[in-house]
């Protein structure tokens, strides 16, 4: 991994603290949760409408194994008296639980029929919504056919049961019809005039509407549509409250007395609710108060509505509190109907408001009394996530964002610096063996600045020995001369002046020896030649062809045992250099292919053009070279050839091919032929 990279790494493990940060607002959170839910829990219990229900009669203690009703059904306060038009915008319910619509608060049938149930003053109010596609009207009271009807079955408190029919001959007006009750729900021809209603026609079917007097429905109503098919020959249930026609559902309303006990509660800060011991509202102080929520909360921004999402909890919406209309169906609320006190949240609106309620048994030691529910609504932003939660987590994720973006640049930078140095210390040595100790960064005040001076200092003096051996050669020839001199002129007088066997095998001796120094004196003092005369030589432009021609025809004449094939182009092959310096470019290669190359063998010499390059290649055959050899060959006295004779091999000869092939640009190389019959070695030159 590279050194951004790690950086990077390392900058990302700040990301650690929005999270610690975040977790430590969750745990705030819940402790505050926990807080409101104990002190909203006490102000339940030692409310005032607590201690006065458990002491009145008000509840009228029921138990339900003592009825004979079905499930209840629950109508709601009406602000208002609505007209009997069949038309239901003027349903004006007085408790608006959690803004819903008044869909809502309906009864549904399995026909997908809807039945709304709502009380003002002395009177209750029923509107059904009946999906018919074929309506079949009454012709005449107590004849057939009778035609779709709504069943209705009020009972009071003597338990005394009415069967009633709404139903009518065309749409408009109508009176109730008393009816002999189940199963068909026929009508007997007589009127209940009491209970009045409206018939309307709707795209989907009919609709119904109709008055009952309280005092008929004050215990029990149950509510059926009858459907007739066939022009009304048959008639089916489409739908019914009831489970049983001979025991209606139980009618579960406010109580205007309790609704009196709540009043000084409506409208605060603070929602108190009674229930019956089968969780029906009777008595409601009202809806909360609206939320104080700022403009700026209402529309928040993204980064606000990330933390909201980062924040949020599971906590059902308000409106499913209850499972179906006027009944609490929370089990958190509903163990208060068993004597437990229990809490519960929800959230409301956009997410921004969260309600918290609590619910005890108005009497523990009697589960009939029912219960008293009393919700608060929390923080407008939900519980601790407030406005300056959110600046302080936008604040740390943009001082987060910084350092991490501070690091991946801080962390390019120094990469940059360094893969500089690793640049310039590949490229340090030079084709032709000139080492450049100018590297960059060694301004530097850091490490990297003491790292880039050290490679410059360690370059400079690996130039000064370089430059030291390579003017090795020319000293050692200059300063050996001489004595070198001095020691021939004396072997030849003391060859006049000793005459004896053994003296004269001394002197042949030393003889032998002096020549050999000669012979590599010579040699160095040639390599030294070459070397000054590439610094002093002037570029021009020649035919390479004409000069390897040229050599080859001489060296026939000088390698008289050897054979010589060449192969050269037809066009010419212009190189810009020295013609001199080729010259004693081939002299070398045509020397060592001589002096490895079997007697009589074929020395193959050839000049092709390849792309922009001028390839020429000498082949010999003869022994192969050794593996560990084929790179070192060309480096200055090194050689893989035995001496012959007195003639030694300094391993120059190749050294000087590689100095003539870098001053003209180009590059040598060496390789063993694939049949293993010899080895060839190429210069590959850049062409004009």
């Amino acid at each position: 991994m590279s050194l951004r990279f790690q950086l990077l790494a390392l900058g990302a493990i700040t990301l650690l603290l929005p999270l610690a940060g975040i977790e430590m607002v969750r745990q705030v959170e819940v402790s505050l949760r926990r807080v409101l839910e104990q002190s909203l829990l006490d102000r339940a219990r030692a409310s005032i409408v607590v201690t006065e229900l458990a002491a009145s009669n008000a509840l009228g203690r029921r138990d339900a194994g003592e009825l004979s009703l079905g499930d209840p059904v629950y109508a709601h306060s009406l602000s208002q008296p609505p007209l009997l038009d069949g038309l239901r915008g003027d349903w004006i319910f007085a408790r608006d639980l959690s803004g819903e619509s008044a869909e809502a608060r309906a009864l549904t049938f399995d026909d997908g029929g809807r039945l709304w149930l709502g009380f003002s003053s002395t009177f209750l109010y029923l509107f059904v919504d009946v999906a018919d596609d074929e309506i079949v009207y009454q012709r005449t009271p107590g004849d057939m056919p009778h035609g779709d009807r709504i069943a209705v079955l009020p009972g009071d408190v003597a338990g005394e049961v009415l069967p009633l029919l709404l139903a009518n001959s065309a749409e408009g007006p109508f009176s109730a019809q008393l009816t002999a009750g189940a199963p068909r729900f026929d009508s007997s021809g007589g009127y209940y005039d009491i209970v009045r209603g409206f018939w309307r026609e709707t795209a989907a079917g009919f609709s119904v509407e109709a008055r009952l007097p309280l005092r008929i429905a004050e215990a029990a109503l149950g509510v059926g549509i009858i459907d007739s098919d066939d022009g009304g020959d048959t008639a089916r249930l489409a739908g019914a409250t009831w489970v049983d026609a001979h025991a209606p559902n139980a009618l579960v309303r406010e109580s205007p007395a309790l609704n009196v006990v709540l009043r000084p509660f409506a409208g605060g800060d603070d929602r108190l609710r009674v229930l019956d011991p089968y969780g029906f509202v009777l008595a409601d102080s009202g809806p909360l108060a609206p939320a104080d929520v700022p403009a700026a909360a209402a529309s928040p921004s993204i980064l606000e509505r990330l933390f909201r999402y980062v924040l949020r909890r599971d906590d059902p919406d308000y409106a499913s509190q209850e499972s179906r209309p006027g009944q609490i169906g929370d089990p958190a609320l509903r163990a208060a109907l068993g004597g437990e006190a229990g809490t519960a949240w929800y959230r409301q609106g956009a997410a921004v408001s969260a309600i918290v309620a609590a619910a005890v048994p108005i009497d523990p030691e009697d589960p009939r009394l029912g219960a008293v529910v009393l919700e608060q609504r929390s923080d407008p932003i939900v519980t601790v996530a407030n406005r300056a939660m959110m600046r302080v987590m936008a604040t740390a994720v943009g001082v987060i964002f910084i350092v991490a973006l501070a690091a991946f640049g801080y962390a390019s930078i120094l990469s940059f610096r360094v893969g500089r140095l690793a640049r310039a210390a590949e490229s340090a040595l030079g084709p032709r063996g000139e080492i450049n100790v100018r590297l960059p960064g060694t301004r530097g005040r850091d490490e990297i600045g003491d790292l880039s001076r050290s490679f410059a200092d360690l370059l400079g003096r690996l130039r000064d020995y370089t430059e030291y051996l390579q003017s090795l050669k020319s000293k050692l020839s200059h300063e050996l001369r001489t004595p070198l001199a001095i020691v021939a002129t004396s072997l030849d007088n003391l060859e006049h002046e000793l005459a004896t066997a053994p003296a004269k095998d001394y002197l042949a001796r030393l003889r032998h020896g002096t020549e050999r120094l000669e012979a590599i004196l010579q040699a160095m003092t040639a390599a030294t030649r070459v070397e000054q005369a590439i610094t002093e030589t002037r570029l021009e432009r020649f035919d390479a062809g004409a000069v390897v021609s040229s050599c080859v025809n001489a060296y026939r004449d000088v390698y008289k045992d050897r054979k010589f094939d060449v192969t050269l182009p037809e066009e010419p092959v212009v190189i810009e250099g020295s013609a001199e310096l080729i010259e004693q470019m081939l002299d070398k290669l045509i020397d060592n292919a001589a002096g490895f190359g079997r007697e009589g063998s074929t020395i193959e010499v050839s000049l092709e053009k390849r792309a922009g390059d001028a390839v020429l290649a000498v082949v010999n055959r003869g022994p192969m070279l050794p593996e560990a050899m084929r790179h070192r060959l060309f480096d200055s006295l090194v050689s893989v050839r035995e001496s012959e004779g007195d003639k030694p091999h300094l391993g120059l000869g190749l050294y000087i091919v590689t100095l003539v092939a870098k001053f003209h640009g180009g590059t040598v190389g060496a390789e063993n032929l694939a049949d293993g019959s010899g080895v060839r070695i190429s210069v590959v030159l850049p062409r004009a």
